[in-house]
């Protein structure tokens, strides 16, 4: 083995017995430890180099990942310590769910440092080989990419290799939400629902389903006519949690029709008759949408409930996002000006109101092209 020793701080290089070139030299950890660091290579040049970058690294003081954090360790750490401090609840279930079901399985015994694109393209490849699904997929890159995000900015990692891969995506689905004569059709038949309030809610406001069973009689004026926006209940980790808007836009004042005053003033009028019968067993929550029991609604059994009214109306079972989309394209096909439609949905930008939630019918694409025929047509019959 032959080696060449440069000056102090400049590393050793050296050849091995079996013909590869190695090296070494001191760094310092991010944790302030100093280390030897060993590199290899097929050649003494490819060696230098790498001898040098880390060299650099340390004069410019950036500091490296210790050589033996996995990602198993960092991701645990970026679950408890850093992710957990900045995001919503479910979003912070949703990392931790990627995490302990296929990142920290599959990739958690590699070292952080040692990741590589070429490492996380063929670990994709293999989670489609198992038929996980385009969307999971998805979910589980983006929790990688974020996490390898925090390591760029605490200095564990030079770059985000998770960046440089590109995994498919879900195959859109073209969703058509109710009509308006469907709709009109579920309300005219779903007048005696328990929670034909709700179901008016959803259809007329375009609210999310979160943000319907989050509401309480204090954000709601009947008088004055209007509700206020201000948080969502969801299931985490098997429990029902009110929390903040999804983003600061969401959080609005809407103005309300008088179909959805008056079903919402009947609504509270038979709820104080359950209250009574119940007396001090009823909880005092303030939801406006209970069960008969009080509590708040499960999200899963609004669905089922919104879902089992549209079979009983005799109208398509649609997702209750779908009400949402169907609420806006109304409002843009009635001429509403898109600013005011994208407050009124708590949307973050114009461009999602337009692109995302601006349906357009087939009827209304037919009528634009006929509109369209008759100007060049030029037979005057």
């Amino acid at each position: 083995m032959t080696r060449s020793k440069k000056a102090n701080g400049e590393g050793t290089v050296y050849r091995r017995a079996n013909g590869r070139w190695a090296g070494q030299c001191y760094v310092t950890e991010t944790d302030g430890r100093r280390v030897r660091r060993a590199v290899s290579g097929a050649t003494k040049r490819e060696v230098e180099k790498k001898i040098a970058e880390l060299v650099e690294r340390e004069a410019a003081g950036r500091r490296l990942a210790p050589a033996a954090l996995t990602l198993e360790v960092y991701l645990r750490e970026w679950l408890d310590q850093v992710v957990a401090h900045r995001v919503r609840e479910n979003t912070l279930a949703a990392y931790r769910f990627q995490a302990e079901r296929y990142l920290i399985p599959d990739l958690g015994r590699k070292r952080l440092s040692g990741l590589s694109a070429r490492d996380l393209r063929l670990y994709f490849e293999s989670l489609k080989a198992r038929d996980v699904g385009a969307r999971t997929v998805g979910y589980v890159h983006a929790t990688l990419r974020a996490a390898l995000e925090d390591a760029v900015r605490e200095e564990l990692l030079e770059r985000n290799v998770a960046k440089l891969v590109r995994v498919p995506r879900p195959t859109k689905v073209e969703r058509e939400p109710l009509s308006v004569a469907e709709v009109k059709t579920l309300l005219r038949k779903s007048r005696g629902h328990r929670l034909y309030a709700l179901i008016v809610v959803l259809a007329l406001l375009g609210i999310r389903r979160s943000e319907a069973l989050g509401l309480t009689w204090a954000d709601v004026d009947l008088d004055a006519g209007w509700l206020q926006v201000r948080r969502g209940l969801q299931r985490v980790d098997g429990r029902l949690v009110a929390m903040p808007t999804k983003t600061a836009r969401s959080r609005r004042t809407i103005p309300l029709p008088t179909l959805v005053s008056e079903a919402l003033r009947h609504h509270r009028e038979a709820q104080e008759s359950d209250r009574e019968l119940l007396a001090d067993e009823w909880p005092d929550l303030d939801y406006v949408f209970t069960t008969t029991m009080g509590t708040p609604i499960d999200p899963r059994n609004c669905t089922r409930i919104v879902q089992n009214a549209c079979r009983d109306a005799g109208v398509r079972v649609v997702r209750l996002h779908d009400f949402r989309h169907g609420c806006v394209s109304v409002l843009l096909g009635l001429g509403v000006p898109p600013r005011t439609a994208m407050d009124i949905a708590g949307h973050s930008t114009i461009e999602m109101t337009m692109n995302v939630y601006g349906h357009v019918t087939l009827d209304e694409k037919r009528e634009a092209l006929d509109r369209l025929g008759d100007l060049f047509d030029d037979d005057p019959h």
